[in-house]
């Protein structure tokens, strides 16, 4: 019981340590950001407005020249073991557009026999839906895709006849 509470208390003590540490790094970048703005600011409020058109055109030359130079490097690269942009064919999976019914429906035949015993079991399950529905319901509940198969069934022996 002590020592649950001792680790909790460690824990926690770790946490709020190294939630202080962060906070000091975030409070020194922040400092750090304020420092280079008034800096900055005290810089560009003693010159003329002709000057800063001139540095804001040669920056604006120095980093738009830098991005071309860096986009036509890698484009045009004079290394040619060091490709930039390399197409790769795509693995397709030889599968990728069969759902999986294509076997199985082809593979499905319902014979004469069974056919008769689908319509039999049909009628019933039909007469107990009319006359007893509780039973009708008991048995759907337990066996929930049962009238699904029997109908599947159908539609196979139905489309076989069709052929």
């Amino acid at each position: 019981m002590y020592k649950g509470k001792q680790k909790e208390k460690e824990t926690v003590d770790k946490v709020t340590v190294s939630d202080k540490v962060a906070e000091k790094i975030a409070g020194l970048g922040i400092k750090l950001q304020q420092l280079f703005a008034e800096k900055m600011n005290r810089f560009f409020m003693k010159t003329d407005f002709k000057r800063l058109k001139i540095i804001l055109i040669i920056f604006c030359i120095g980093a738009g020249g830098y991005s071309i130079y860096l986009i036509a490097n890698s484009v045009i690269s004079p290394d040619k073991k060091q490709n930039s942009f390399e197409i790769q064919q795509m693995d397709v999976p030889k599968h990728f557009d069969k759902t999986g019914d294509e076997n199985l429906i082809p593979e499905a035949y319902v014979d004469e026999e069974t056919w008769q015993e689908v319509k039999q079991f049909r009628n019933y399950m039909d007469s107990l839906k009319q006359k007893r529905r509780n039973e009708y319901d008991s048995i759907l509940q337990s066996r929930p895709g049962l009238m699904d198969s029997v109908q599947m069934l159908e539609q196979i022996y139905l489309s076989q006849k069709q052929k």
